[in-house]
């Protein structure tokens, strides 16, 4: 039995495998207490815990020793793994979530013939893109404040735009991105979600032949306005179960 565990800047998403993983098994999402409910009803003894953590807490770990779980592996970013290689001269630098999705992305294409190049962006606290060719090697990529940063960084940052109650539109309901915002709020969002899909953009044309993976919270949002971007949802539990052994 293994315990997939993704702890994130905002959330901790997590998952039980018995023996194969599969996109049908449920995936839970909460705060340290609502994930130690769950390990309540685990037989710890039997169970294999894989970490990822961006925002590792003393606190998690130490609910899972004290909850009995002997087999608790936290992954760090490696130089190569799984096919993937890192562009990292020191590869443990690079986010465990990023070096995830990418293993994730890329084994997912490992069968294809036409075997194509990857870019996968995470679309959460931070937007992050990461370019794969299609030998499994890291190109590079980049990092940005996400939606919620980037509103806040203006709201507290900045003297002049200020947070009234004001009317905004939420999720898909964005809209064509030609829409321009009619009083504060909209002006921020609509303008951090411009410059969002702009750099994206900007990627995919830089490399027209590549796949587009996306994933993260904002992600669906996101890949309304990419017409060829795949979403997916869990691509760092994925990753987590790839590098298991």
């Amino acid at each position: 039995m293994y315990l997939l565990i993704d702890v994130g800047n905002t959330r901790i998403k997590w998952m039980m495998i018995e023996t194969s993983y599969s996109d049908d098994l449920t995936v839970q999402s909460g705060c340290i207490e609502a994930l130690a409910q769950t390990l309540k009803n685990l037989n710890a003894v039997n169970t294999k815990v894989l970490l990822s953590a961006v925002n590792q807490s003393n606190g998690l770990l130490e609910l899972l020793r004290n909850t009995g779980f002997e087999q608790v592996i936290s992954v760090e970013s490696q130089a190569y793994q799984a096919g993937v290689l890192s562009s990292y001269e020191q590869p443990e630098r690079m986010g465990v979530d990023r070096w995830l999705a990418m293993i994730a992305a890329y084994q997912q294409h490992t069968s294809i013939a036409d075997k194509q190049g990857i870019i996968i962006v995470d679309a959460g606290s931070a937007l992050t893109i990461d370019v794969l060719n299609p030998q499994g090697v890291h190109q590079g990529g980049y990092i940005v404040p996400g939606l919620l940063m980037a509103q806040s960084a203006l709201f507290t940052n900045t003297e002049q735009v200020k947070r009234y109650d004001e009317p905004v539109l939420a999720g898909s309901q964005y809209g064509k991105l030609d829409k321009l915002g009619n009083n504060t709020l909209q002006c921020v969002e609509y303008g951090v979600i411009n410059q969002h899909v702009a750099l994206i953009k900007q990627v995919v044309q830089q490399y027209p032949e590549y796949r587009i993976m996306i994933t993260g919270g904002d992600g669906d949002m996101l890949a309304s306005f990419i017409p060829t971007a795949i979403v997916e949802k869990n691509l760092v539990l994925k990753g987590l179960w790839q590098v298991r052994n």
